[in-house]
């Protein structure tokens, strides 16, 4: 890898975790990883930098394809979100065909454990 190139981190949630008062989950994530952005060695992407007007899916599709390393900030939301199981099955393709990282970050108390996916990933609390 260059090492001028930049690891690009796409994040996958719940709207409904990032929305529960003085919650803001996922600015508070990006604060804790702000000195590796200011260092250079990753820039991070989730579904807030869509510009109004933009085809919303297809950015999230290219994202999702160009990442490096995949966060799933999981929960009962994100386990029962249509959106974020399909962005959780291409995470755990894109796994095993290219190698990309996949972290699961778990927010919450959920059955994260009995999803045959994912149960077996080392997860972080």
């Amino acid at each position: 890898m260059e090492q001028d190139k930049k690891l690009k981190l796409f994040i996958a949630y719940s709207h409904q975790d990032n929305l529960q008062e003085n919650s803001y989950i996922i600015e508070q994530f990006r604060k804790h990883i702000a000195p590796l952005k200011e260092n250079g060695l990753i820039e991070d992407w989730y579904d807030r930098k869509i510009l109004p007007g933009e085809d919303y899916q297809s950015k999230i599709n290219n994202n999702l394809e160009d990442a490096d390393i995949i966060c799933l900030f999981i929960s009962a939301n994100f386990l029962f979100s249509n959106e974020c199981q399909k962005e959780k099955e291409r995470a755990l393709e894109l796994r095993k065909k290219k190698g990309i990282s996949v972290i699961l970050i778990i927010l919450s108390h959920c059955g994260w454990q009995d999803d045959e996916d994912i149960f077996k990933l080392l997860a972080l609390p």
